[in-house]
């Protein structure tokens, strides 16, 4: 269970860029965010980099990201 309550939002941030893909896939089905002041989902704190790995990771390699 991760416990957010008092962090802030860097924290948490930086917190949930550190997790492994596993740990991240975890997180995303745990965490409601609705049980915190925090208006966002998990992958609104991901960095741009972390975001690409992530979504290849979960595509199994084949994520094709457009800026259309």
């Amino acid at each position: 269970m991760y416990d957010l309550k008092g962090k802030t939002i860097t924290e948490v941030k930086e917190y949930v860029n550190s997790l492994s893909n596993e740990e991240l896939d975890k997180f995303i089905e745990e965490v409601d965010f609705a049980d915190y002041d925090f208006d966002l989902d998990a992958m609104d704190l991901l960095s741009s980099s972390r975001l690409y790995d992530y979504l290849q990771y979960s595509h199994k390699g084949n994520a094709t990201i457009s800026f259309d």
